[in-house]
């Protein structure tokens, strides 16, 4: 059993970003769309939210017959390499253990592969380890997708199955790792510590959603999405909010592939939002921030988060001189503050590092 079980499931999504045609720009300046899916009623983790696909770590995503898939393909141990030696902090959900079969920055691509396949039909693959020299995925849809996806989804056929019916590759390469993010602990009977990676295509591609999950789908830019949450238009899921206002400022996709590719060799920062109410909203702080609790174990429920009920948002910022968090007034309503540098090297959620890290040589 791994150390966190009892605590939360592991899970993992998939941003999916698709070059608009013919490379224009919209009016928003930007050559690209995420795919993203509000979620219907009747699902048990966030009802009606807009998210990235996605979900939980299911045994299937660490079967040993992978490795005879990669080995019919000619997948060598160096090839693997690539996914799996990783600089930087790592997560829990990023470390391996005698209780998984395969490497965990391996399992976790399989994992948002499947789902992403599950929710929306969309399937990555590739016909060799090495990744294309632009670093881009490409999506297979010249198949029976309505059976494949029905069969998957329901647990009548495994995963692993369709790729070797198609003699491809999953394309594990053109996942880049993003990002990783873990419930709140006040939220103790519905956690997750999700690994996010980012995937890009030269095109959008066709999309087959599943009827009891998926309400609808859209391809929106970045900003377009963030300008739909602030006007009430839809309600995006709080993790998806904080990518998509860093994916905000990148409005090049060749840009966004480059950056993603260069990022991986400096690992990922758990985020994991520690809660204090006040007179007028509530804030949710991030590592970096003076309230973020030192040492903090992810588990442990803050015992502060009442202390402040009786100043305002304003008046709580000011106690601090290092910043790194959300301010809510409204389900509508969220400021983000970050007045250090990005962690991990990563995209600024105010966009602060676009110019330095989007121009550096690779």
């Amino acid at each position: 059993m791994r150390k966190y079980t009892k605590h939360w499931r592991d899970s993992a999504s998939l941003i999916i970003a698709a070059r608009n045609r013919g490379n224009q720009r919209e009016a928003d300046g930007f050559n690209y769309k995420v795919l993203v899916f509000k979620r219907t009623e009747q699902t048990s983790f966030l009802p009606n939210h807009i998210v990235f696909p996605g979900g939980s770590f299911d045994p299937q995503d660490e079967s040993p017959e992978w490795l005879s898939l990669f080995r019919k393909h000619n997948v060598h141990d160096r090839d693997l390499e690539h996914l799996t030696t990783v600089a930087g902090p790592r997560p829990y959900i990023f470390q391996t253990t005698q209780y998984d079969t395969l490497d965990r920055n391996i399992s976790l691509r399989l994992c948002a592969l499947r789902e992403s396949f599950e929710e929306l039909g969309v399937l990555l693959v590739t016909n060799r380890p090495e990744q294309s020299a632009a670093g881009f995925s490409r999506a297979e849809y010249q198949f029976d997708i309505d059976r494949w996806q029905k069969e998957v989804h329901d647990g009548q056929t495994d995963f692993l199955q369709l790729y070797n019916q198609l003699n491809v590759l999953p394309d594990m390469w053109g996942l880049y790792e993003w990002s990783v993010w873990i419930t709140p602990t006040q939220f103790r009977k519905k956690r997750f510590e999700t690994a996010f990676f980012l995937a890009a295509l030269d095109e959008q591609v066709p999309v087959n959603p599943e009827q009891y999950e998926v309400d609808k789908y859209m391809w929106s830019s970045p900003k377009q999405l963030i300008e739909e949450h602030d006007k009430g238009d839809l309600w995006l899921a709080p993790p998806q909010a904080y990518e998509l206002h860093r994916l905000s400022y990148v409005d090049d996709i060749d840009a966004l592939v480059r950056f993603a590719r260069r990022r991986k060799h400096h690992g990922t920062t758990a985020f994991c939002p520690v809660g204090f109410n006040a007179a007028d909203g509530y804030i949710g702080v991030l590592p970096g921030d003076d309230f973020y609790p030192t040492n903090f174990d992810f588990i442990s429920e803050n015992e502060q988060m009442d202390r402040y009920v009786d100043i305002s948002l304003d008046e709580l910022r000011a106690l601090a001189q290092n910043v790194h968090r959300v301010e809510h007034r409204g389900m509508h309503s969220q400021t983000y503050l970050h007045n250090g540098p990005p962690l991990d090297k990563h995209l600024h959620v105010l966009g602060k590092s676009e110019e330095t890290l989007l121009k550096a040589k690779l």
